[in-house]
């Protein structure tokens, strides 16, 4: 499968990039917000032309974990999440939603500073490219952060009274 990147693909590959998936071909999330759940569906089914019908729903005490099996699917977006540093190089559509993937499935806001947990070294010096500075897990410049991925990150928009 040699599917174009899309803002939407980003997205789903931020999201699973924090995910931790137990098979090789495993394409996984993990939430307790209903409308995360719900784009990881939508995008599944309408970018990716997964059968509704393979995408499995696991209830486990707060939180869901959302998957489907298709190796090459998986592959696709572990590959995007390897090669982040060069595929996310400038602030655009593709960066701003692979970054509000990360976010929406690693994040949360602590006070008003976002934090991704984990961040790893290569998250950090990807964000620190795009002009986004973090300290440990914690987003620095919190403006240019909540700028970048407004619109795009459900726990951002869902919060967006507090900014």
């Amino acid at each position: 499968m040699k599917a174009k990147l899309t803002p939407d693909i980003c997205y789903l590959a931020g999201l699973v990039s924090k995910s931790k998936g137990k098979e090789k071909s495993e394409v996984v999330i993990n939430t307790g917000i209903d409308e995360i759940e719900q784009r990881f569906i939508e995008i599944a089914v309408k970018e990716l032309e997964i059968d509704p019908t393979k995408i499995v729903i696991e209830q486990s005490e707060s939180r869901k974990y959302v998957k489907f099996y298709h190796s090459r699917v998986s592959k696709m977006l572990k590959d995007i999440a390897a090669r982040e540093v060069y595929l996310f190089k400038k602030k655009d559509d593709l960066a701003a939603s692979y970054i509000a993937g990360m976010f929406d499935s690693a994040g949360h806001i602590r006070g008003a500073a976002p934090t991704i947990s984990p961040l790893t070294p290569t998250d950090a010096f990807m964000l620190e490219n795009l002009g986004i500075h973090t300290r440990g897990n914690e987003v620095i410049n919190i403006t240019n952060f909540i700028l970048l991925v407004k619109g795009r990150s459900i726990i951002i928009d869902k919060n967006s009274s507090k900014f």
